[in-house]
C-alpha cells in the first residue's frame, strides 16, 4: 500500500513537461497554415536542389506516418516525432521547421543524459571534420522522406479539420 502511495504521489508531482500534450490539433493547424507550409515547401525544395545529382534508394528504417484515424492525438504525435527526427539530423534547411512544429505542440523532443550527451558531443566533431559528400546525401535523402511524411501528416490532419 506504502508503495502504491508514493508511485501516485510522484505521477502528481511530474514536471508538465514530461507529459506531452497530444490535443494541440488546432494550434498546429493554424501554424501550419500561416507559417509551416511555407516552411515546409522551402526545406524540400532546398534539399531537393541539393540531392539533383543523386537518387535517393529506400530508406533501411521505416519511418512513422499518419494514418486517417480519426483521432487527431495521432497526427500529433507523429508530426513530433518526425520533428524531432529531423531536428537530429542538424540540417540546416529543416531545423526551423523542426522547431516551429514543436513549438506549435508545446512539447519539447526528449534528451538524452547528460553523461551520453557529452560523449556524443566528442564523437561528433570528429565525425563532422570528416563527413563526406555521399554521408550528407544520405542525410538529406532521409531528411526528404521525413518531409514527406510531415506533409501526409498536415494533409491527413486538416481533412479531419474538415470532417468536424
Amino acid at each position: 500500500m506504502p508503495l502504491l502511495c508514493i508511485s501516485l504521489l510522484a505521477l502528481l508531482f511530474l514536471p508538465p513537461s514530461l507529459s506531452c500534450d497530444s490535443s494541440k490539433a488546432n494550434v498546429l493547424r493554424e501554424n501550419f497554415r500561416a507559417v509551416g507550409k511555407t516552411l515546409l515547401d522551402n526545406a524540400k525544395k532546398d534539399i531537393n536542389a541539393s540531392l539533383s545529382d543523386f537518387s535517393c534508394l529506400s530508406l533501411k528504417k521505416k519511418l512513422p506516418a499518419c494514418t486517417a484515424n480519426p483521432n487527431e492525438a495521432n497526427s500529433v504525435n507523429t508530426l513530433l516525432i518526425l520533428a524531432c527526427k529531423i531536428q537530429n539530423l542538424d540540417l540546416p534547411q529543416t531545423n526551423l521547421l523542426a522547431k516551429t512544429i514543436q513549438g506549435s505542440i508545446d512539447c519539447p523532443c526528449p534528451t538524452k543524459s547528460p553523461d551520453r550527451q557529452h560523449i556524443t558531443n566528442q564523437g561528433k566533431k570528429k565525425r563532422t571534420r570528416r563527413m563526406s559528400g555521399r554521408k550528407m546525401n544520405r542525410k538529406r535523402c532521409r531528411a526528404m522522406a521525413i518531409l514527406q511524411n510531415m506533409t501526409q501528416c498536415y494533409e491527413i490532419l486538416n481533412s479531419l479539420s474538415m470532417d468536424t
